[in-house]
């Protein structure tokens, strides 16, 4: 049977444009090409009944369809049949678009009548059309068979009912267990193998047809839509007119060519518009989409329109329709894919976004993951068309994905670092940092890795795993810089000269207009073994290292020259041995402190482990502090600390605790004395 079939075109804009806007233009020509190809992608392919318009679509064709019963069924089939008989008779004496459209819409009823729910959707159309076509053969030779011997609807409902084999055929018609034509009659689906055969077997008889041809089979590859001159194809040669895969030659040859020129314009296109476009992220991508936009507007419009006039049939139209589809599913799929990385990209265009930030990874990833997403399920959705088992194919994805797990894991564990950086933000790019034993500063942060560029100008990676586990010393969130410097005096530094060099250093970190006042903290620390040691703690305030370092510089040579002027010198780690004549312990004293010892033992007030209570009670307080002398030393109470190790409102946790103890204890005592 001739596999005509027809649908509305409307005229679409599948170029790209370049105007005066530059390629602002060219990048929104190609987004609204996207968008009427998208719609075209998902609308019903040319030969869809529901596509033709009223006019064309009589009333009496859809009436004529029943399938409630295996009678019904058979009745829609012997009248459909006749119609399309009818409609090619008249085809053929007068060509025209109108009459094209109503064999189309018969041959789909036709179809319809068959059972192809496992057939792939890509070449269902074209294997119901040859099954129909046997069909007609068979039945134009054997003759029609009595359909009063069918099951009516009221036989059809009865047990046992849901199968009905055509007498004198192998043919049988079913009722529909599952999907979405459950309950209705079809011939079997098994009639796509059984036809062929029993046609061979029947091929002998003389075919009954008004139209005087051997067989539908053989006549219907020959022909050709309205648009092709007649003249042309009664001229083509005898060895051109033979089948190859069930269709002419020369429509195969004609076909095969037309397909590798449209393949050789678009790589055409492609090059040229991806060499003019080369700068820009978001340029280079919408560059690219113009190939996949051609080659899906192409496959869905242009070359089934051109394949509707030439008319394909058989294994090599199977062929053609799945060509097709995996060319619109794999162009639509791509397209998905650059449209996902084109929208990440724009976004990353804001200027809050840098370019080699974390944010703008994650954003890449997660466009990559949508994009991949998309994708795979828009190829899915391909496969299943062509007939591929998508659903044992995910199966196996299902089980065989532990083991790539397994195998990623080291690059899922980097991913989740990085998503965890993402969310903790420790370091940001462009940082100066610490981590671990390695300094410097943040380049870029990665989905697998970490990039430090060292003080030496190397560059570190350190994978995201990793960075996110260890201690991250983040120098660039510093409010202000620490100067901690202990410095060493002679020993020979008198009491009293010590105390003028402290005051001296406090008043010079005071004065100093890049030191934090509140935090300037000037102490004589101790004794070392060579020399007297001076803490100095100060916090700059800068958050530069190159001003930071010119700061303490500045305020080293300032204590260099205050501790000179103070009379004194910084001490040099060295011993120092004095020669004398040892005289002995003072007797006088040594005779004071025994007496004392031994009339503590002797009255029972020996201070051994501790000192007693009332001892601590009559000393508490005695000694001179701030010293004799001291600006503060008629102020005894004690100021505001600048560095407060907890709220100055809340007393510490063991004061609260004893005094709590305390509190519970005199409650206690009061009670039992009440008692008593």
């Amino acid at each position: 049977m001739i596999r005509f079939f027809i649908s509305r075109y409307s005229s679409r804009n599948g170029g790209v444009r370049q105007n005066e806007c530059g390629f602002f233009g060219l990048g929104l020509s190609v987004c609204i090409g996207l968008l009427a190809v998208t719609l075209l992608t998902f609308m019903p392919q040319p030969g869809n009944a529901q596509d033709l318009s009223d006019d064309v679509v009589s009333e009496r064709f859809w009436a004529q369809i029943r399938t409630d019963s295996p009678r019904y069924t058979m009745e829609s089939f012997l009248n459909a049949s006749d119609a399309l008989q009818d409609s090619v008779e008249a085809y053929l004496e007068d060509p025209s678009l109108e009459l094209q459209a109503e064999i189309a819409l018969l041959s789909d009823l036709l179809v319809d009548l068959v059972d192809l729910e496992n057939v792939a959707a890509a070449t269902r159309r074209e294997t119901g059309i040859r099954t129909f076509e046997y069909l007609m053969d068979i039945f134009g030779r054997i003759g029609p068979p009595d359909v009063t011997m069918f099951p009516d609807l009221d036989m059809a409902s009865g047990a046992g009912s849901d199968s009905f084999r055509i007498p004198n055929t192998p043919l049988r018609i079913e009722r529909v267990i599952n999907g979405p034509r459950k309950g209705e009659f079809l011939f079997a689906e098994e009639t796509v193998r059984v036809a062929p055969r029993f046609f061979e077997a029947v091929r002998h008889l003389p075919l009954i047809s008004p139209l005087g041809i051997e067989s539908w089979a053989s006549f219907g590859p020959q022909q050709t839509g309205p648009l092709v001159p007649q003249a042309f194809v009664v001229a083509m040669p005898p060895l051109l007119t033979q089948l190859w895969f069930e269709t002419p030659a020369w429509k195969v040859i004609f076909e095969t060519a037309l397909l590798l020129v449209f393949a050789l314009v678009l790589f055409g296109i492609h090059h040229a518009v991806r060499s003019m476009v080369k700068t820009g992220r978001v340029s280079v991508l919408v560059a690219r989409t113009l190939a996949p936009v051609l080659v899906v507007y192409c496959a869905s419009s242009v070359l089934p329109f051109i394949a509707l006039q030439i008319h394909l049939s058989g294994s090599f139209a199977r062929f053609y329709d799945v060509v097709l589809t995996i060319a619109i599913y794999g162009g639509s799929a791509f397209i998905f894919w650059l449209l996902t990385r084109i929208l990440v990209e724009t976004i990353i265009l804001s200027p809050r976004i840098r370019d080699e930030s974390l944010d703008a990874d994650l954003l890449r990833l997660g466009g990559a993951t949508l994009g991949l997403f998309g994708s795979v399920c828009i190829l899915a959705l391909g496969g299943h068309a062509i007939g591929l088992p998508v659903l044992s194919v995910v199966a196996g994805l299902g089980i065989g994905g532990l083991a790539v797990a397994l195998a990623v894991r080291p690059t899922f564990e980097n991913l989740i670092g990085g998503v965890i950086l993402f969310v903790d933000r420790p370091v940001r790019v462009g940082d100066f940092c610490s981590v671990g034993d390695q300094k410097g500063t943040v380049e870029g942060i990665g989905i697998r890795s970490t990039k430090l560029r060292a003080v030496d100008r190397t560059v570190i990676s350190i994978p995201n795993a990793q960075f996110a586990d260890m201690q991250i010393i983040n120098w660039a969130q510093c409010d202000q810089m620490l100067i901690n410097e202990t410095i060493g005096l002679r020993y020979d530094t008198a009491e009293d000269q010590l105390r003028y060099l402290l005051v001296a250093l406090r008043r010079m970190l005071h004065a100093h207009p890049r030191i934090d006042a509140e935090t300037v903290r000037v102490r004589f620390a101790g004794f070392g073994d060579s020399s007297l040691k001076v803490s100095i703690r100060i916090y700059a305030q800068t958050r530069e290292w190159n001003d930071f370092f010119a700061i303490r510089e500045d305020v080293d040579l300032r204590i260099l020259k205050t501790v000179h002027e103070a009379g004194t010198d910084f001490a040099f780690p060295s011993q120092t041995v004095y020669m004398a004549k040892d005289q002995g312990r003072d007797e006088e004293r040594s005779t004071r402190a025994e007496d004392a010892v031994k009339r503590w033992r002797d009255t029972g007030q020996l201070p051994f482990p501790r000192l007693s209570r009332q001892e601590q009670e009559r000393l508490k307080g005695t000694l001179d502090y701030p010293p004799y002398g001291s600006a503060d030393a008629d102020d005894i109470v004690e100021p505001e600390a600048a560095e407060p190790l907890s709220d100055p409102c809340q007393p510490p946790p063991e004061l609260a605790e004893e005094a709590s103890e305390e509190e519970t204890s005199s409650t206690s005592e009061r009670t039992r004395h009440q008692g008593g």
